[in-house]
């Protein structure tokens, strides 16, 4: 896990720091007296950044950049001092403090960063998306005055400011749990109900990731061994939008990731079966989760040490 903070009052300099993030043409209204900052921090799976701008500038992403770009990820952007105005071929969309807005990598845009402050998460998108119901799909904009969006917020801020203090497989733990209730909020209604239901959720997936390969996780063994039946246990899960059967493969890929990005030297075919995978399936089932396969996972892991 990388941690790294800078201060840049140079608008070349900043075009080549943020085309690592995102790649993308840069035109500032006045580039003698603009500056910002940026915190970062990133392991493999994801970015988290907090940056601060004095003055305003434009981003253009056009097709050239999608195309010389990746498209597997997503970002999440989260203004906490200034308006965004995010413009795309068929929509104008304003973006206020307390708001969030999901970045398509794959979509032309071009995006007014004004006089602002802004927190950012960068998430494997197939992650974010593949679980959500078609009618959630068109929603970009997030309500994060309140619920749900106010523990989300928090979450970013004590996270970063946790530093490097953070282990990686800590960060990507969190960011996990952030990007689980970010889907959720998507979804639609997010009040004091959906609010519980999440709560329970993290004890299912809690007591499937600590079971998974060592012990019974199907349906049934896990309502019993939670003290519910498993109609009820069904009932939470679908008031989510997921299977029980979604849930066990997301844990189960958690935990093969972490086997991956470990000390331990087990072949690839060794993680998929701790995880319950056959070897066959489990690059196809990794890829789908995080964009890459264990193998390319594994060589970045171990390239960014």
């Amino acid at each position: 896990m990388r941690y790294s903070e800078l201060t840049v009052a140079n608008a070349a300099v900043w075009t080549e720091v943020t085309d690592h993030f995102l790649t993308a043409e840069h035109r500032y209204r006045d580039p003698a007296n603009w500056w910002a900052r940026i915190t970062v921090q990133e392991s493999s799976g994801y970015t988290l950044l907090r940056a601060q701008q004095r003055g305003e500038h434009l981003m253009n992403r056009s097709g050239s950049h999608i195309r010389r770009g990746s498209t597997e990820h997503c970002w999440i952007v989260f203004p906490r001092r200034g308006e965004y105005v995010i413009r795309q071929p068929d929509r104008l969309t304003r973006v206020a403090p307390q708001r969030g807005f999901v970045l398509e990598l794959d979509r032309i845009c071009r995006v007014l960063l004004p006089d602002s402050t802004a927190y950012a998460l960068r998430l494997p998108r197939a992650q974010f998306e593949q679980r959500l119901p078609a009618r959630a799909a068109a929603r970009t904009v997030l309500d994060m005055s309140s619920g749900l969006g106010r523990v989300v917020q928090g979450m970013l801020t004590t996270t970063l400011a946790g530093q490097s203090n953070l282990t990686t497989l800590e960060f990507d733990a969190v960011c996990d749990r952030i990007a689980e209730l970010l889907c959720l909020m998507r979804v639609g209604d997010v009040g004091p109900q959906q609010a519980h239901v999440a709560e329970t959720v993290d004890a299912i997936r809690a007591f499937v990731r600590a079971n998974i390969g060592s012990g019974d996780v199907r349906l049934p063994a896990v309502a019993r061994a939670l003290g519910w039946s498993p109609r009820q246990l069904r009932s939470v899960m679908h008031q989510t939008g997921l299977t029980y059967r979604e849930l066990r493969r997301t844990e189960a890929l958690r935990a093969a990731r972490d086997l991956l990005a470990g000390a331990d030297p087990l072949s690839i075919g060794e993680v998929a079966a701790r995880a319950g995978f056959t070897s066959a399936g489990f690059s196809t089932a990794f890829k789908s989760e995080y964009g890459e396969t264990p193998r390319d996972f594994r060589r970045r892991r171990r390239s960014a040490h």
